[in-house]
């Protein structure tokens, strides 16, 4: 089986140029296929290839599936029938032709060069169009899905049928109508009375076989294409699912057998077909939905079978941190990296050290593999290894691997390290400081390790990913690595002021550092002279000599001069902050910043375990006497009823609480007024609320969290990890030790949470209820916890702090990060940097920017990938964005930047919304914007008739209809005070509203509606007094006949549903208009000279069902004509982008679409360079109009830009529906882009294979001399002091030495007394069997061949091979051997030995006994000792 696994199978190469896509017709069936299947037990004929029952493929010879890669049977099929894949086409075509006379219909299709169609017409009842017994035929589907039985129904078009005079819905057609259409056996004959008829397969067939192919090829490339009369079968070892004595088929055999010797209907075969093409992989998604219990995918099958790459020189283990490893390097176990092979040529620089390992192979195995010219050739001896050799080799210190940790979202997951090998047994181990870049830490993580094989990969792994090349974070500009975790809180610590180090700590430590001991900084002369130094001149060490440095900030600045740090306040500079010190260091050294790092880890790293840092519940108590313990709770108290207080004033100016600002005072109000038991009910109903009490708090709260820094102790080892920043975060400990504060729900629940969380509260609500109105809505929960973790939660706070911190998982949106990396990358994977500066699409050459735009100087060169990588910076901050779930409070930072990506998506269903900003000029008045909100949305916002009632009521009043034609039916509607009054209504602009509202309906019904009374009134009953009586308005109708009931229907009928649907203030078009708070400046368009605020109210207009979507922000601009000075035009846009394009200009949509794009980035807390995001909206841009990340925006990019790329289309999406369009349109597919050359296995036209011009000036050039390559060689060498002789007229083999003067050579190999030791790397490969093996295979070759018969080249290698444990090999070898063979021993008789000839003539014999005996006496001793007696007895 070893064996098998090295065998190479021939296989044809060449370079991919591209793929056409079309449709198989019949003879290319033909041709492709082996054997026409005419039995059904031919299904799994040994000539469609391995496997099968006789292990032998007829048709190609080959015994073993790797050799033969299947071939293709043909099924033909005993009638025509109609493809499944072009039933629409079909039905198409029908509808262009005439079904009589088979010709294009004058009013359809003009074909050049046809004959005469007005003579064919003139003889054709069909085209006639004067007979109403022959009216028009038209042709559709049944079904848009091919594959649920599609059927094409031939059916009288009555549209046009009944233009015919004194024809209705009765009408009959002509007798013989259908006779155009044969006959079909198993058609029911009533179908031809009715007016419509299901076509089989046969009928179709028959009525396009006579239609003029030029008609067919306006919609077909090829006319035969819509016809099948065959079908391929797949090979078998296409269809095979389990191999061994009985082999087992997938389904698809059962199907096959069934389209085989056909002998039902064209409809029983057409359904046979389709249930076969509906198990094709490629349409597998197709049946998601039709079976599901199916769950693989087409997209999954063409990953498997040509986007995944596979490789065996790869490695997965979890990682473990190790300080003692150098930044550059990863750890690997010894024996993973003994499994890994690495290829490289045999050449002189590297003879000594291959040859070992061959050596070593060779003793394990008796051969090793080599590839040589293309081709793996067996060597069992190293004489015969020749340079240029390809030799798979352990990976060894100093190999440079790939290092990943999936997923992959941006390109420094993608790091080349120098391999260290560790003698561990199962984890990788890095440096903790290089933990940033990979996005992990050590709780069970796994590292991905790529091998290179080649030169070229070794070199652009070094020189592209090496961590050297990336120090500067490609995605928001900042450095990559920095101090974290101890090291950095040891910086923290070591920088406090009345640090100080004695001469044996500074010196312990300075064994770390590259700098000189500095004077010391303290001195005292009483004390025997002791000295110290500081911690500030400990950290100096470390820093250059010339490094001048400053970090200006108010609170944690610092300041070095000439490698030495003079002041510093805090540790934040060490951080990676803007304009930290490492970010300097890059600056001004470049990659020896890692050198720094790790000097600085070691002895950060060393001083903390001096000092020691421990952690324990004391530093959780941050008050250690009891008087200040008790002054921290009381401050803690007080300060959670000033947030709750402030933030309940906060709430009454959100929604129905507007009532205080604009000044209405309501009467006879319930005894609980706005109370805090009342607010804190009112906030939990309304999400609005609730945000805006949240907000409040929470600013209020961070003056509680400023009590930790004044009440912990200056050695809480908590506050020293917090203020260095390197772990936790503040709210925590807060929590931990102060209170838990404001626990509020992220979603809604079914019931409320009371307003103080106390037993004592909770018996007072029991026994004296606040009689709150019952809600039949959902609640958003809160409430203020009092109590912290080391204090302890009574029940109820235990209860609603386990309620509220369930934070809600992302469920149905968490493939979201996904699906945009992948959208984002397909669109923006092939741009790159052009040589003139240019960013370039790789497919056409089309320009997206003209300059890249870059704010820092760009070194970036030709082939740049600046598409994937602006791609990878976006899709890691949406990958971000999951740790932040999805709140009812506060909008989701992943769904907002997902709604932004995509809103170049045309969506006719959704309902449009605009962002309307207010004007400045409102600042200058005391709550200016606040009333100007207010107005605006009152002056926008539609009021339903319906929002306004509260009652309707039909009275029967006899005063209205004496003296008049008044119907006696009075409807009344009774008016919500409390609205009316909010919006500033009163009763009689209702009625004015209703009145307009009504006549315009009358004049546009053009009918003859009823006259309509309404009138204003107070009404009250007889439940109801004067002083409580309702506001009401009347409606009776006027001018009716006597019939009573008449007015009564209509009233009931028509006026109060229409009546309840009048606008009677607003506009019909909005629906809703929220008023909002935006956090950020605005950046839109903003100004330079003024100082944007740090959020402003704004007001987000929903379009209602009655505006038309393509007019929305027009009709918005015209109604806001009465408050034009009250909105900031400039910044008010509709939020959709299309509309902002169409009113403003494509100009506009860009910038408002970076501004959005800008925005969502900033929320998910991820820093991304502007040109990532500009280079983004430029590619969505490109062409115009902004495109939707979607499979139609992907094909309008590529149309747009004049070029097809359907497997990049079925990449995407929807691979079958791809290629079959593809193939249908005759499409071809050159495969330049970055994808396609990766899975055809071509070099991608980006980076390193960039695509680049010679331009010749024209001017002279001389050709310089060649250069020697081995002078430059040897040049090379003597720089590196290496004394290797170079013979370059040597032959191809390498040395002549043997295999046992190369073994000589490891260390402690030989001894004066002979006393051999084995090598540990020999001994640690053999085991008792192998030698029991060997001494076998030694005397079956003693014992085959004749006296003085010299050995065969193979057995010659495994006598060398114990002749190597020999106690006198050296003796026994001499000069060296030549050749080896079988003679008699010249002490014993009738004895046999091995006789070696060596290279000067001479013979010396030796005994294999004594070998196999020196081998176990350094494996197995004991064994060694049983040996002894029983075999040797004077062997020499």
């Amino acid at each position: 089986m070893e064996h098998d696994l090295h065998i190479e199978y021939p296989v044809s190469s060449g370079v991919l140029r591209g793929i056409n896509f079309n449709i198989l017709s019949g003879s290319d069936a033909a041709k492709i296929s082996a054997k026409v299947i005419e039995l059904v037990q031919e299904v799994t004929d040994p000539a469609l290839g391995l496997p099968n029952p006789v292990s032998e493929c007829h048709t190609c010879g080959a015994k073993h599936v790797k050799a033969c890669e299947g071939h293709f049977g043909l099924i033909n099929f005993p009638y025509t029938i109609i493809n499944p894949y072009f039933i629409s086409e079909a039905a198409r075509v029908l509808n262009k032709i005439c079904p009589g006379c088979k010709s294009a219909r004058s009013d359809k299709v003009k074909i050049v060069g046809s004959i005469s169609m007005h003579r064919q017409h003139a003889k054709c009842k069909y085209c006639d169009g004067t007979s109403k017994d022959y009216p028009p035929m038209r042709f559709i589907l049944c079904s848009n899905n091919k594959f649920v039985k599609p059927a094409i129904i031939a059916e009288v078009n009555e549209k046009l049928w009944r233009k015919f005079p004194n024809i209705n819905s009765g009408g009959s057609l002509a007798s013989d109508y259908w006779d155009v259409i044969p006959n079909d056996a198993g058609q029911d004959e009533s179908s031809h009375q009715s007016k419509k008829k299901v076509l089989s397969h046969g009928q179709v067939y028959s009525l396009l076989k006579d239609v003029d192919s030029r008609l067919i090829e306006a919609f077909l490339k090829r006319k035969n294409s819509i016809f099948l009369n065959c079908f391929l079968l797949t090979p078998n070892c296409h269809r095979v699912t389990e191999l061994g004595h009985h082999m087992l088929f997938d389904e698809s055999n059962r199907l096959y057998r069934k389209l085989i010797d056909f002998r039902g209907t064209p409809s029983d075969l057409s359904m046979h077909l389709i249930e076969r093409i509906k198990l094709s992989k490629l349409r597998a998604e197709r049946q998601a939905f039709i079976d599901p219990e199916f769950s693989a995918s087409g997209l999954k099958f063409l990953k498997e079978l040509i986007i995944a790459k596979r490789s065996n020189h790869a490695f997965r283990l979890v990682v473990v941190g190790d300080p003692q490893l150098k930044l550059f390097e990863v750890g690997i176990p010894s024996h993973v990296a003994d499994s890994l092979r690495i290829a490289e040529h045999l050449n002189s620089w590297n003879s000594k050290k291959l040859t070992e390992h061959c050596d070593l192979m060779i003793l394990q195995k008796g051969w090793v593999l080599v590839r040589r010219n293309d081709d793996l050739v067996r060597i069992s001896m190293c004489d015969k290894l020749q340079k240029g050799d390809v030799i798979y080799r352990p990976l060894a210190d100093g190999d440079v691997v790939l290092i990943n940790r999936p997923p992959s979202i941006h390109h420094h997951s993608l790091i080349a390290l120098s391999v260290r090998i560790l003698p561990t047994t199962s984890a990788l181990s890095i440096n903790p400081l290089i933990c940033s870049p990979f996005r992990g830490d050590f709780d069970g993580d796994c590292l991905h390790g790529y091998v290179p094989q080649s030169m070229d990969s070794r070199v652009e792994l070094r020189e592209l990913v090496g961590l050297d090349q990336q120090l500067i974070d490609g995605q928001s500009g900042k450095n990559l690595l920095a101090l974290s975790h101890d090291s950095l809180t040891a910086a923290h610590l070591v920088l406090e002021d009345g640090v100080i180090l004695n001469r044996f700590q500074i010196q312990q430590l300075q064994m770390s550092c590259p700098g000189q001991l500095p004077t010391p900084a303290i001195f005292k002369v009483l004390s025997n002279g002791s000295c110290y130094w500081t911690g500030k001149q400990l950290l100096s060490l470390l820093l250059p000599s010339d490094f001048d440095y400053v970090f200006p900030s108010n609170n944690n600045g610092a300041c070095i001069r000439k490698g030495e740090i003079l002041s510093c306040n805090g540790s934040s500079w060490l951080r990676d902050t803007d304009g930290n010190l490492i970010r300097s260091f890059i600056k001004h050294y470049g990659v020896q910043v890692l050198h720094f790092l790790f000097s600085a880890q070691e002895v950060l790293s060393e001083w903390l375990s001096m000092k020691g840092l421990s952690v324990s519940l004391y530093d959780l108590c941050l008050c250690s006497d009891q008087s200040s313990r008790k002054n921290m709770v009381t401050e803690i108290s007080c300060g959670l009823k000033e947030a709750e207080r402030l933030s309940l004033i906060t709430t009454l100016m959100v929604d129905k609480n507007q009532d205080f600002l604009v000044g209405i005072s309501e009467e006879n109000k319930p005894s609980i007024g706005f109370s805090f038991e009342r607010l804190s009910f009112e906030k939990q109903k309304s999400a609005m609320l609730s945000q805006s009490y949240v907000c409040s708090f929470k600013k209020v709260f961070r003056d509680i969290q400023s009590l930790l820094y004044q009440y912990a102790n200056n050695d809480n080892s908590f506050l020293a990890m917090l203020k260095a920043g390197s772990k936790g975060n503040v709210l925590k400990l807060v929590q931990q030790s102060l209170c838990l504060g404001l626990q509020h729900s992220l979603v809604p629940l079914s019931f409320k949470i009371p307003h103080q969380l106390s037993c004592a509260a909770w018996n007072d609500e029991k026994n004296h209820p606040h009689y709150l109105p019952e809600y039949p809505g959902t609640y958003i929960p809160s409430a203020v916890v009092e109590n912290s973790f080391v204090t302890g939660l009574n029940p109820l706070e235990c209860y609603v702090h386990s309620l509220t911190t369930r934070e809600t998982s992302f469920s149905g949106h968490a493939d979201v990060s996904g699906t945009l990396t992948r959208k984002l990358m397909f669109f923006m994977r092939d741009l790159c940097i052009g040589y003139d500066g240019t960013v370039r699409n790789v497919y056409g050459n089309q320009v997206v920017q003209f300059s890249y735009y870059s704010k820092q100087k760009s070194n970036a060169l030709g082939g740049h990938p600046v598409g994937s990588l602006a791609a990878s910076a976006i899709s890691e901050a949406a990958y971000s964005a999951l740790d932040q779930p999805i709140s009812a409070l506060e909008s989701s930072p992943l769904l907002n930047l997902k709604e932004v990506l995509e809103s170049g998506a045309r969506k006719s269903s959704c309902e449009k919304t605009a962002s309307m900003y207010l004007s400045k000029m409102l600042g200058r008045w005391v709550y200016g914007f606040e009333y100007g909100a207010l107005e605006v949305k009152n002056h926008l916002e539609r009021l339903l008739f319906s929002d306004l009632v509260s009652e309707v009521m039909i009275c029967f009043s006899r005063e209205t209809c004496r003296g008049s034609r008044s119907s006696p039916w009075v409807c009344h509607f009774h008016i919500i005070k409390e609205i009316a009054k909010r919006r500033r209504l009163h009763l009689q602009s209702i009625c004015d509203a209703l009145n307009m509202s009504y006549t315009a309906i009358k004049v546009k019904a053009k009918s003859d509606l009823p006259n309509l009374q309404i009138t204003c009134m107070d009404c009250f009953d007889a439940d109801t007094s004067k002083e409580n009586s309702n506001l009401c308005i009347t409606a009776a109708v006027v001018g009716i006949s006597k019939d009573p009931y008449l007015g009564l229907d209509i009233l009931r009928d028509f006026v109060i549903p229409f009546l309840l649907r009048t606008v009677v203030k607003g506009f019909s078009a909005f629906k809703r208009v929220d008023i909002l708070w935006r956090e950020e400046a605005p950046i839109l368009l903003k100004s330079s000279n003024n100082r944007n605020p740090p959020g402003e109210l704004y007001l987000k207009v929903f379009m209602s069902e009655n505006c038309d979507r393509t007019q929305f922000w027009s009709i918005l601009v015209d109604s806001c004509l009465q408050i034009m000075k009250m909105i900031d035009w400039e910044r008010s846009r509709p939020d959709d982008i299309d509309d902002i394009s169409v009113a403003y200009g494509i100009d506009v949509a860009w910038k408002s679409f970076l501004s959005g794009l800008s925005s969502a980035i900033s929320d998910t807390g991820k820093i991304i360079l502007p040109e990532h995001l500009v280079l983004t909206t430029d590619c969505l841009s490109s062409s115009g109009q902004f495109l939707a990340l979607s499979s139609n925006g992907l094909s309008r990019q590529r149309k747009e830009n004049g070029f097809s790329t359907p497997f990049t289309q079925a990449i995407f999406s929807n691979p079958g529906e791809s290629f079959l369009k593809a193939a249908k349109l005759g499409l071809s597919d050159d495969l330049r882009g970055i994808a396609e050359a990766l899975c055809w296995g071509k070099v991608p036209l980006v980076g390193t294979g960039f695509q680049f011009d010679v331009l010749y000036s024209g001017k002279g050039f001389e050709i310089s001399e060649p250069t020697d390559v081995y002078k430059l060689l040897g040049k090379h060498a003597a720089f590196q002091k290496q004394k290797v002789a170079v013979n370059p007229e040597q032959n191809n083999e390498v040395f002549s030495k043997t295999l046992a003067q190369r073994l000589c050579k490891y260390d402690g190999f030989c001894s004066e007394r002979e006393n051999i030791l084995l090598p540990k790397a020999v001994l640690s490969s053999l085991s008792v069997n192998d030698i029991q093996r060997l001494s076998r295979a030694l005397k079956s070759i003693l014992y085959t061949y004749d006296v003085n018969d010299l050995l065969k080249e193979s057995d010659k290698s495994v006598v060398m091979r114990a002749l190597y444990f020999h106690p006198r090999r050296n003796e026994k070898i001499g000069t060296g051997t030549y050749e080896v063979k079988v003679g008699q021993h010249k002490g014993y008789e009738n004895s046999r030995c091995f006789l070696l000839v060596r290279s000067d003539g001479t013979v010396e014999d030796f005994s294999y006994h004594k070998c196999v005996h020196h081998a176990l006496q350094q494996i197995a001793p004991k064994q060694a000792k049983t040996y002894h007696s029983r075999w040797l007895s004077g062997a020499r």
